[in-house]
């Protein structure tokens, strides 16, 4: 079986209903905290009932829900034609009326205050009284209705024969769509015979939540060692050699106290033989090692990331060997992670060939330009959040490359004419920063003199996070013959300023480069001390307060949520993740909304004016620079 599509609902960022459909491969495209980790940790509660890496807890219900159920719903194609029960009765899921609208096999589980609650399938079922519960009817309880029906049942100690005569005396049934919990009577038995059938799901995370000590991430194989000592054919002649020697070593042991009560009886009384069970994967070690003898544990963590990554792929299949499961589905979180640039297209090619056997599918999240780029449009799914916050997962569409570069700030094919290839790389931290350049230079009209942001010359990709590094050490915007404006947040006032200033340094010693740290905390402090007391007259005391280090978002997400008179605790009182909601959803307003009512007056009345006209100067400077000449 594979999934065709996953439902959740009220679980961690998904409030509301969200159902989207899979492939063969589907790939989870957004930024950071958007909700790519939290499908495939969702999809491991279903699958695996928290006995593999994630457990379903009370805090994973959404912080603004007034419900305590969180519900996760996965829909199979490829389900078993036939099923057993009733010990040698053949049946099928479509003659028994358990498949949804799509004739598909879908499966809820609903979780209470983060504690499984009940199992149902949801199924397209005979709308008659004469079959209302048929499935969770005793067989007495079936009789009684066969025999008002006037039906014949061969074997009246079966009572899927009973369920099967009852439901084909309804000619023409008219279907509607119910619920059939999997733990009563003729249910359970069906779901037992599914089980055999239901994948093996196995998650791969980008922060690796082993159970298993650091010291054997750092060398995958003692991971290796480990599972091949569950392996009863691998521990039974140990044991066996274990056995053998503790039987000796007791002879041995007898025969020396023996002789010690001869010369002190007291000291051969306080004495007995005693052996510890062995640890046996401590007995056994060994590691990968290069032609140099270097060891991978003394490798880099990319090196090693992905040797545990395809360990991780290879203990999969064992296990599917072992369960004789015939489908395994693989969950690879962030695949990029730790990963040098040039591995995305071998990590790629990789998971199409082990998706495109008829016996895998494979799921990824990624944030990263590179891996969306190499995918077919069909397998992406983009996760945004709207500015009410819920969680939107976008299916393929016209627009949906556009969309997705629009997010991640993909870099477009770059055409040799000298008209029309890009020219110009701007470089920010993130999306919103990227609307506040566009919006302001949309905004007012004498930075629009200076430089059209929306020149087809010029691209903005969002630069911050783990990747900036490769991006600036191994200069590959230089390498595509682009010109170079960075801009990112000081982040004065927080708890790690100046945390790009190193990589500004970088930038500024290049030609054709040049780099800016903010002068404020961040781009939302260009928002104006002047218009936001206007638009928030409590928001701060102008008087005490220096407004380049003030968390402007944080601010205004605290004023608008104690200005809300339907809220019912004060912002001390919000949980850290509420609180990070409403500050996105702050910042989002403030980038999409607020920046466009700001005036270029209060802009020069707060000295903000200067410094983003410098920005679009050197902009223009350097788009004015043609590098396919250098």
């Amino acid at each position: 079986m594979q999934i065709s599509s996953i439902y959740i609902k009220n679980f961690r960022g998904y409030k509301q209903e969200t159902k989207t459909t899979l492939n063969n491969l589907t790939a989870f495209v957004g930024q950071n905290d958007a909700g790519k980790s939290t499908l495939l940790e969702a999809l491991d509660i279903f699958f695996n009932d928290g006995k593999n890496i994630v457990k379903m807890e009370k805090s994973d219900i959404n912080v603004d829900s007034d419900s305590i159920e969180t519900v996760i719903g996965v829909s199979f194609i490829g389900y078993p034609e036939e099923i057993i029960v009733d010990s040698s009765v053949p049946t099928s899921l479509k003659d028994e009326y358990l498949l949804n609208q799509n004739l598909e096999l879908e499966i809820h589980k609903v979780y209470k205050n983060g504690s499984l609650k009940e199992t149902f399938l949801i199924a397209n079922f005979p709308n008659s009284e004469i079959c209302k519960d048929l499935h969770i009817r005793k067989t007495p309880e079936l009789k009684i209705t066969a025999e008002k029906l006037g039906l014949t049942i061969d074997d009246k100690r079966k009572s899927s024969l009973f369920r099967k005569a009852i439901l084909n005396s309804i000619k023409n049934p008219v279907l509607e769509e119910i619920r059939i919990p999997v733990d009563q009577e003729g249910a359970k038995q069906i779901w037992n015979g599914l089980k055999d059938y239901i994948p093996l799901y196995e998650l791969f995370q980008s922060d690796r939540k082993n159970q298993d000590q650091d010291s054997e991430i750092q060398n995958p194989m003692k991971l290796l060692i480990k599972e091949l000592m569950r392996d009863e054919t691998i521990l039974e002649p140990l044991q066996q050699v274990y056995e053998k020697i503790v039987k000796e070593s007791k002879k041995l042991a007898e025969q020396t106290i023996e002789k010690l009560s001869e010369m002190n009886p007291d000291i051969a009384k306080e004495l007995s033989a005693n052996f510890e069970d062995p640890a046996w994967e401590k007995v056994f070690k060994f590691t990968l090692e290069t032609d140099q003898g270097i060891a991978v544990n003394k490798r880099g963590s990319g090196v090693r990331r992905l040797i545990l990554l395809n360990f991780f792929r290879a203990e999969a299949e064992r296990r599917r060997n072992e369960r004789n499961v015939p489908n395994v589905i693989y969950a690879f979180e962030e695949p990029e992670t730790s990963q040098h640039p040039n591995h995305p297209k071998m990590l790629i090619e990789a998971f199409k060939d082990l998706a495109n056997s008829d016996v895998n599918q494979v799921i990824l999240t990624t944030h990263s330009p590179a891996i969306a780029k190499m995918l077919p449009i069909e397998s992406l799914r983009l996760i945004t959040k709207n500015y009410a916050g819920d969680t939107i997962i976008r299916e393929t569409s016209d627009d949906m490359l556009s969309d997705i570069a629009d997010n991640l700030g993909i870099l477009p094919n770059i055409e040799l004419d000298n008209v029309n290839r890009v020219k110009l790389a701007i470089c920010v931290e993130g999306k919103n920063d990227i609307n506040f350049l566009r919006n302001i230079n949309n905004n007012i009209l004498s930075f629009k003199k200076i430089i059209d942001l929306n020149d087809p010359q010029i691209i903005i990709i969002p630069m911050g996070g783990s990747t900036l590094q490769f991006w600036v050490n191994d200069n590959y915007l230089e390498k595509l013959k682009l010109a170079q404006l960075h801009i990112y947040d000081s982040d004065v006032g927080s708890n790690v300023p100046h945390k790009y200033k190193k990589y500004i340094d970088i930038i500024n010693t290049r030609a054709n480069s040049i780099g800016f740290e903010t002068s404020m905390r961040e781009f939302e402090n260009y928002l104006t001390p002047e218009y936001v007391l206007e638009k928030y007259p409590k928001c701060f005391d102008k008087s005490t307060t220096d407004w380049t280090t003030l968390d402007i978002p944080e601010l205004i997400a605290k004023i608008t949520h104690e200005s809300d008179p339907s809220s019912s605790k004060s912002w001390e009182e919000l949980k850290d993740e509420k609180k990070k909601n409403k500050k996105g959803n702050a910042k989002n307003r403030i980038n999409n909304e607020l920046i466009f009512e700001v005036s270029e007056k209060q802009l020069k009345n707060s000295d903000c004016y200067n410094e983003i006209e410098k920005w679009f100067k050197e902009a223009a400077r350097l788009l004015a620079v043609d590098l396919i000449e250098v």
